[in-house]
């Protein structure tokens, strides 16, 4: 079975067994998530490759495959194909770079230089959303803001034994699968939106390849056209 498919399935489990209600081993839930993103931050330099899909309406459902590359404090690198979108995402040090593949276009924006600063501008002034961005934020332990939260305990995915943990913001569901041991890293997530029961799950394989400073650097591609990104507000 083929690990996307297998967290949607456990997640489909554990909504069944935990009922409308998050509650119990709250701490543990915690400490395991906090304990996840406090070492991602310890890391300068990682990269990951991810598979991200929706099971709902299948005229709706779409599949798209990930890979990012981060280079702490100023340099992160986002390529997403699929049946949704071809785009490459760069931030270099008080840069942000979107490239479309598809339509043959590029827009640039000044930011603050940092991972953090620059994400969070970037989704203020412009309405964007990512629940992945939680993966490339050095103080994502700080950031958090989990109100029901439950600790389901070990479960193995694709042979890795992760502990399983899933709460509750608002209308949505997250559940959450962590690797145990030294390298606490998430292994998939799954995101159910109780508003039109969408879910939405991503697989994530961390790589253990070369991040390269020219990873960053953008090269407008042969061909494409400037435009101007304007803001949301």
């Amino acid at each position: 079975m083929k690990l996307h498919t297998r967290v949607l399935c456990v997640a489909g489990v554990a909504l069944l067994l935990s009922g409308t209600s998050l509650i119990g081993a709250e701490k543990s839930a915690r400490s395991i998530i906090n304990n996840a993103y406090q070492y991602l931050g310890s890391m300068d330099k990682y990269m990951f490759n991810a598979v991200v899909s929706e099971n709902g309406d299948p005229l709706n459902s779409y599949k798209q495959n990930v890979t990012a590359k981060v280079s702490r404090p100023d340099k992160l690198r986002v390529d997403t194909k699929g049946n949704i979108k071809n785009r490459s995402n760069y931030i270099n040090n008080g840069t942000y770079t979107m490239l479309d593949h598809n339509f043959g276009f590029y827009g640039q924006l000044k930011t603050p230089k940092t991972i953090e600063g620059a994400l969070d501008f970037i989704f203020d002034k412009y309405g964007i959303k990512s629940p992945m961005a939680s993966l490339f934020y050095k103080d994502m332990d700080k950031r958090m803001k989990l109100k029901k939260s439950k600790y389901f305990g070990v479960v193995n995915v694709d042979g890795v034994l992760c502990d399983y943990i899933a709460f509750r913001n608002n209308s949505r569901e997250i559940h959450v699968w962590i690797a145990t041991g030294d390298t606490p890293l998430v292994k998939a997530y799954s995101i159910i939106d109780s508003n039109d029961n969408s879910r939405v799950n991503t697989s994530i394989v961390w790589n253990k390849g070369s991040v390269r400073e020219k990873d960053f650097i953008f090269v407008a591609p042969r061909g494409t056209s400037k435009i101007v990104i304007n803001s949301a507000k």
